[in-house]
């Protein structure tokens, strides 16, 4: 009996090894990436088992995904992850995606003085957990330079790299940048007549330089205001204005040849008559020196990552869906990237109705590509989308919350088709009463977000509040020959990119309509329908009589849905759009 006992253990013993052996083992790999280390790669399993990884990842570096067929299993550790493949079953090699969840930009004086090291450089890490893009250090802390002005950052120390606005938004590839300070040189003092106090008052210009510095101090004190008249006329091509400038009186540059602004936006008061009959004055650009506020304030503080969408999507096909907050929240992205497959980038470019639509189409412009879809629904109660209002106002503050987080945008937008832009600038930084940071989101009552990856209202809207008390239109006065050829200057510009242009309607809550205008359906389509027939290569693929809803169906606002709603109008659109997209050959019936 001892000796059986003997043999079996003996058998075992064997078939463990034979196991061990390798013969039948598998090879699985996880191909090297920068960024990770992976210590244990290269494993030999037997089939059916599992295969489990130590990855350790450079700082900033995260797994984001794998594409193992199988399920997997991940335990973090600081930046150490434990990966395990579950039930391998053949020999495997996986890939990895990482991402930067972290972004490092160093900054050089480059000519500056440290303020609060010895070091000419000074490297900041960003995190990236909230927003794709960091903003950059306005720099006030970080450097400066007697007699000269930091006016910008650049990825070339010579300036011939991309510039990159003070406190704006920036590209960080691979994980790391560097950049470096931009310095102008202020005039000389004797280039200006002042009148000085405790500070100084620029009352006059002498010179004959094509960029106009205005220094930061004169004889010692800083220089705060500008008095009317005071550059009257001058042809200079280039102004900028320092972070001590509080005051610019009407009539400061009247009519004076400046192409290019550059201000800080801790400036109290400069108007649109600061530049009367400046015809050439077309780019603005704002420098941060103040903390965001958009944050605390408004859901449309968010445009900013709206645009980054955008630019992480240059170079792939996309479909642009843009209109006022009836799209931005009554559009269902991620069905529509579910039904759409790999062929299109979806973004919801929807804001605010009463937000200027002219300066957003105007970014839009920039970051539209060739082969990209744009579809447009101008809610028929907005002057502001109808784009017959060109004027940013007051409400703009709803928009300036949101370039706050990157003014950058804003030196895409052409000050010559837009008026109003210094008045309603200043109107939004007079209201900034709290700080917030550029790490921080704004988030609703319920700490509900207000984009998806898609941009669009990702949070449940299940009930209807008691008021509804926007104004809604049928009004086909509305849709006026002018604000019509408007309009298809920008789709031809798009156009002239190799955009295609669809065109349908956004909600309309019949019960909000005025009595008078209720029986106008047919007269507004009609109206709508002939001005967009007139644009050569623009398609409108829907029919108002489609998005025509009640109180019942909507949110807070009568341009908010609820969220069984929108699913319903997203399928609306998406037949519509399909339907257009098969009969240009875009899209086969069957396809995901």
């Amino acid at each position: 009996m001892k000796r059986i006992c003997l043999i079996l253990a003996l058998l075992l013993l064997l078939c463990g090894c034979a196991k061990t052996s390798g013969d039948d083992s598998i090879l699985v790999f996880i191909e090297e990436l920068e960024g990770c280390t992976i210590e244990n790669n290269g494993q030999r399993i037997m089939p059916g088992d599992d295969a489990v990884f130590t990855l350790k990842f450079d700082y900033g570096v995260s797994l984001a995904d794998t594409d193992y067929a199988g399920k997997t299993r991940t335990e973090t550790q600081s930046r150490t992850v434990t990966l395990t493949l579950l039930d391998v079953v053949r020999p495997t090699r996986v890939k990895l995606t990482l991402t930067h969840n972290y972004a490092q930009i160093t900054y050089h004086a480059n000519g500056g003085v440290p303020l609060h090291s010895v070091e000419d450089q000074t490297t900041i890490s960003y995190s990236l957990s909230s927003h794709a893009r960091p903003n950059t250090e306005t720099g006030a802390e970080l450097y400066g330079r007697s007699g000269y002005t930091l006016v910008s950052w650049n990825t070339k120390a010579d300036g011939s790299g991309t510039e990159v606005g003070l406190g704006s938004r920036v590209t960080v590839p691979n994980g790391s940048l560097d950049l470096y300070a931009q310095w102008a040189q202020w005039n000389p003092e004797s280039d200006f007549t002042c009148i000085t106090a405790d500070t100084v008052t620029i009352t006059g210009y002498h010179g004959s330089a094509d960029v106009i510095v205005i220094p930061a101090q004169i004889g010692g004190l800083d220089v705060t205001a500008i008095a009317s008249g005071a550059f009257a006329d001058c042809d200079a091509q280039t102004l900028i204005l320092p972070s001590t400038m509080d005051y610019v009186e009407a009539g400061a540059f009247v009519r004076c040849g400046f192409a290019t602004v550059v201000l800080f936006d801790n400036i109290i008061s400069i108007s649109d008559d600061s530049f009367a009959d400046c015809h050439a004055l077309r780019t603005l650009r704002i420098n941060a020196i103040e903390a965001p506020y958009g944050y605390l304030y408004r859901k449309e503080s968010c445009y900013a990552d709206k645009v980054d969408l955008m630019i992480a999507a240059q170079g792939k096909q996309k479909l642009v869906f843009y209109g006022g907050c009836s799209m931005w929240y009554n559009l269902d992205g991620v069905s529509v990237a579910q039904t759409l497959g790999e062929d299109y980038q979806i973004i919801n470019m929807g804001l605010n109705g009463t937000a200027n639509s002219l300066v957003q189409m105007q970014i839009l412009g920039r970051l539209l590509e060739d082969g990209d879809i744009l579809f447009h629904t101008p809610e028929l109660s907005s002057r502001q989308q109808l784009l017959s209002n060109t004027e940013m106002l007051d409400t703009d503050t709803v928009l300036w919350c949101g370039m706050e987080n990157n003014y950058d945008l804003f030196t895409w937008v052409d000050l010559q088709t837009v008026g109003g832009v210094f008045d309603s600038l200043c109107a939004y930084l007079d209201s900034k009463n709290q700080q917030a940071s550029y790490a921080q989101i704004f988030t609703g009552d319920e700490e509900q977000s207000y984009m998806d990856r898609t941009g669009s209202v990702p949070f449940y809207r299940g009930t209807t509040e008691d008021q509804l008390e926007d104004n809604v239109y049928l009004d086909p006065d509305r849709i006026d020959e002018t604000s019509m050829a408007r309009l298809r200057q920008y789709y031809d510009w798009y156009q002239s990119r190799g955009v295609r242009i669809y065109v349908s309607y956004a909600c309309v809550n019949l019960d909000a309509v005025p009595e008078e205008q209720l029986g106008n359906v047919q007269i507004v389509e009609n109206t709508f329908r002939n001005a967009i027939e007139t644009m050569e290569g623009v398609t409108l693929i829907s029919r108002l009589e489609d998005f025509l809803y009640h109180n019942e169906d909507f949110y807070d606002t009568n341009y908010h849905l609820l969220t069984e709603t929108t699913r319903r109008n997203t399928q609306i659109w998406l037949r519509d759009l399909l339907a257009q997209m098969t009969a240009d050959g875009l899209w086969k019936e069957g396809e995901t």
